[in-house]
Parts: C-alpha cells; structure tokens; sequence
C-alpha cells in the first residue's frame, strides 16, 4: 500500500502534517507546566535536566575546548570512572530548550523543569509530523490524519510527551530512523541509505534504543534487496556508526572501553520493582508475557482494532462476491517493517532476563510503529464504509468514522494529566486494572501541584515534608523544584529513608504516590494515617497528602 487510492498533491500532504502537528504540540505545551495543571514531576526529571544544563553551560564556559580531553571527562563521566548513563543527544535538547529560558545559564544549582519540558513537546509535534506526513503519502488523507491524531490518542504516549526524559526523544529518533530507510529503499541510491543511516545514528546518539531498532532495520534492508542488499546496508550500518561517533565526545577517548562500559552499564544495573498481576517482581524476573499484555492493556480499544484490520487485511478473502475484499489492498514491505519493529521490540522484552519495569516506557516505540498501521486501518474502513449506501445523509461517512475516533480520545480527557496511569476497557479501565493486580502509577506524576499546595498550605514555614516511594536520590529535589506553592513556604522534602520504621525528625505531613511495587517500602501504620488530601481517577486514589503521628516524629533520631 505504498500509495493511497486517491494521491494527495505533496503540498496538500505538507500543509495537512503541519497543520495537524502544529496544533499537537500547542495543546501539548499547554499543560507541561506543574502549575497549570501538568503532570507532576517524575522520577528521572531533575536528572535529565541537570544534565542537559551541564552539557549547554560547559560548551557555553569552554567553547572549542570543550572537546579536549579533560573537558570531555569533565563534563560528559559523571563519575572519575563511570560512564554517562545515556548518549548525550536527548539531554542537549532539553538543555538547549532550558537555556532558552534560563536566568543564570552557568549556575547548574538552578533548574527549572517546565523549560525543559517545552523541548519534549516539541519533539513530539515533530513526531507527529513525520507520522502524519508518512501517513498521508501513503495512505491517503483520512489515513494519514488518523495516524498523526492517533499519536495524542494513545495517553501512554502522550502523557510521556509532557515530561523532560529522553522516552518521548527517543521515539522520536527511532520512528525517523525506520521511516529514513523505507525513504531510501523507494530511492535506491546508496547515498539516500548514508542519510538514512544518519539519521539512525541520532537514535544510536539518544538511547539504547537506538540499537534495538537498528536490527530490524538491518534485517530488512537485506531481505528487501537480497543479494543486492550489500552495499546499501554498509552505507547506512557506515554512516550511523559514524554520526554516533561524531555525536558522543566522550567516545574519542578511550573508544572501546568506553564503549564496553557504555554497552554493559546499559544493561547491567540494580534491580527495579515492577508490580504485576498482583504481586511484586524484580525487573528481570516479571513473567515474560509483561510487555505483550502491557501493550494490549494501554492502547485505546479502537486503535488496536484499526491496526489488527492494517495487519490481518492480508488475509481477508478476494474473490468478487466478497463486499469488503475488492477494495483491500496487500501490505508492502514498508508495512512489513513498522510491524515487523513492533514484534522485535516486544519480542526483545519478552526474553529471559531482560529488565522490563515502569509500564511501556522502555518499548514505548513500539507506539508511534502501532500508530502508521492505526492510519492504514482507518484508511480501509474509511473506504468500507464510503462504499455503503447512504440514502439521504450525504455526509454519513464522514459522520461514522469521525465519532468512533472520537471516541477513543475519552482516555486522554479523562486521565489528564495522569495519562500514565491509563489503562483500557479490555481490563475495565484504572479501577479493573487495580483489581486485577496492575500498578496504577509508577512515576510519581500523580503528585500534583493541587495536592502539593495543600501540604503548603498546612505547613509552617520552612518545614519538613516527607514523601514516598522514593526511587533515587534526586527525586525529592525534583518535588520540591517543580512546586511554587512548596518553594512559597521554603519547604524541605525529604524521601522517606530506606528501612526506616518512623518519619523524620519533626515531620507533620507526608505524601504519598501510589506505587504499587515499592509502597510498601513505608510502614503499613504510616499508610493508614488519616488521609488529608486525595487526588483519585476513576475511584483509584493516585497521591495523598496524609498527616504523620505526632509522637512517631517527635521521638525519631
């Protein structure tokens, strides 16, 4: 289905990308700020963006020595012997947008979240482009809309797409790096798959994933030009290689160590805590179906039935009497490629022994994959539903499809701005999948600035304010950084210490998400102090703000 039945003029296909993309990431940006109703600050945040400020304010302080060798360790090892925990590319973005914004650029002590989370918008608007203009070339218009829309559909995905970490980035660079190549295969010139291989050494430059996507990629460019294949897949495996070369100073010295270190670090780290069907797993040990059925649990029930009609349209029957079979074109390799990366990449996290935990995050471009399949499945039902007879209701096509799409932005509304929480109706939503022993929220966006400003509110001046889980170091700092009503009252937060059986000294308030795999990390009579404030979806508490005892704080060491 490499052209749509009715071609759309290029320019048409352009304006309607940006059209669509544009106005993506206006509603995007609208609530990245904590104190306009955006998600509260995750986990990895304040990491993220102290890194991407590093890397700006040294190039800033240095200029060209800052590609020698002791400015190199300096600022890229965050550690005398310890690798970069990622590639750099993702955290110049979000350093990049941050500095945009930023009062005292060398001034790493001073971070500011909602800056940065302008640069994730943004690259999801882009995202959203690529989609939709890939769509519509090779769809059709309806196809195409439905694709890009599709992305915003998916609270998964969209909800990742208001926080400064590199998820979001990091399906941006992959779904360019897969559309890139099927770019090249319709060229067929070597030079088009350097680009394209280019543009895959971005990805190998943001995450991890970059690598993982790249096989598949590699794989089908060798099955689609056989043993003409050769050339092509060096010139691209050649220039991403390259640009990830290029792209990471750090690698210059040192390269194969410092790539070991990069390689095994990645893979090799303390265990997380993932909470599944009912009971708590290390990362590496989840039962292997976790990514699969996470997958069809957080997708909306009509995207997946419009990409399941994309990929089983193949096998529908052809003969003439068939209503449906006479309009339904086979999927070409490119379809074969976006299911194909969709497979691999859930079949990667089905393998014994790899780390998977905080929901779809680490599969999360498996999304922007599902979305192209989404625009051909719509494209079909379109055309299915255009060759009923519609008697007296000229615009009944029209009607039909536009209020099942319509439908499934329920969840985007109705889990705002908690879209990581989101679970679909094939488990009965949020309160179906409590009940069937998922977690609820993982990251800590439920800590929301109404329910931070109610423990402000409450507390003197200066006080402490406890809260938990708490998963690394620098996550109270992150609280306490995206909160203006906290920062208001000069307030200290503190994570609840790890094995401590009462609060800290003095403490009177605590919050706390609702992680279900590391929960319990606080007392059970610390969790049933009486509830001050609650913020709850769909009758499933996310975040409480609860009072401490008092003669538990007082006596604390």
């Amino acid at each position: 289905m490499s052209e749509p039945s009715s071609p759309v003029p290029p320019y048409a296909r352009l304006a309607a990308a940006l059209a669509v993309a544009i106005g993506i990431t206006a509603l995007t940006i609208h609530d990245v700020a904590v104190e306009r109703g955006g998600p509260g600050v995750t986990c990895d945040e304040l990491y993220h963006v102290g890194y991407g400020k590093r890397l700006v304010a040294s190039l800033l302080r240095h200029g060209s020595r800052f590609f020698t060798r002791e400015c190199v360790k300096e600022t890229f090892a965050w550690s005398p012997d310890g690798p970069p925990v990622h590639p750099p590319l993702g955290n110049w973005v979000l350093g990049w947008f941050h500095w945009l914004f930023d009062p005292a650029p060398q001034e790493l002590s001073q971070l500011a979240i909602t800056p940065a989370r302008f640069g994730t918008a943004v690259c999801f608007g882009v995202l959203v482009f690529l989609i939709c203009w890939a769509g519509v070339h090779r769809y059709g218009l309806i196809g195409g809309l439905a694709a890009g829309c599709s992305l915003v559909f998916m609270p998964r995905l969209f909800g990742h797409a208001h926080l400064a970490a590199l998820d979001a980035i990091t399906v941006l660079m992959c779904t360019a790096a897969v559309l890139a190549v099927v770019v090249a295969e319709r060229s067929g010139r070597w030079w088009v798959f350097a680009l394209a291989g280019s543009v895959w050494g971005l990805a190998l430059l943001t995450r991890f994933h970059g690598l993982l996507c790249g096989l598949p990629i590699l794989v089908w460019i060798v099955w689609q030009r056989r043993s003409k294949g050769v050339v092509p897949a060096v010139c691209w495996l050649a220039s991403g290689l390259l640009i990830f070369y290029i792209g990471w100073p750090w690698l210059w010295f040192d390269t194969f160590e410092h790539l070991r270190l990069y390689l095994s670090t990645s893979t090799q780290r303390t265990p997380i805590h993932v909470f599944y069907l009912g009971r708590v797993w290390d990362d590496t040990l989840v039962p292997r179906h976790y990514a699969w059925v996470m997958f069809l649990v957080t997708v909306p029930v009509g995207l997946l039935i419009a990409g399941s009609i994309a990929v089983f349209s193949n096998w529908l029957p052809r003969s003439p009497q068939a209503r449906v079979s006479t309009f339904v074109p086979q999927m070409d390799a490119a379809d074969f490629l976006f299911l194909g990366t969709i497979v691999f990449f859930l079949a990667i996290f089905t393998a014994p022994r790899v780390p998977v935990y905080d929901g779809v995050r680490l599969f999360l471009p498996v999304y922007s994959m599902w979305a192209l399949l989404v625009g051909r499945g719509t494209q079909l039902i379109w055309e299915w539903i255009s060759r009923m007879t519609w008697h007296s209701f000229r615009y009944g096509p029209h009607f039909v499809l536009g209020s099942l799409f319509a439908l499934q932005a329920v969840g985007v509304v109705a889990f705002r701005p908690v879209w990581l929480s989101y679970y679909n109706l094939l488990v009965g939503g949020l309160a179906g999948a409590e009940r069937l022993g998922f977690d609820v929220n993982y990251w800590g966006d439920a800590l929301i600035e109404p329910l931070l400003a109610a423990a402000a509110q409450r507390a003197n001046k200066g006080e402490t304010l406890v809260f938990g889980p708490s998963l690394a170091p620098y996550q109270a700092a992150g609280i306490l950084l995206g909160s203006p009503a906290l920062a208001e009252k000069e307030m200290v937060v503190v994570g609840w210490p790890a094995g401590a059986k009462t609060p800290p000294k003095n403490a009177r308030w605590m919050v706390m998400y609702h992680r279900r795999a590391d929960l319990d990390q606080i007392p059970e009579e610390i969790r049933q102090q009486p509830v001050v404030s609650e913020f709850s979806c769909q009758g499933v508490w996310l975040a409480r703000l609860i009072q401490l005892p008092a003669s538990a704080s007082e006596n604390s060491p």
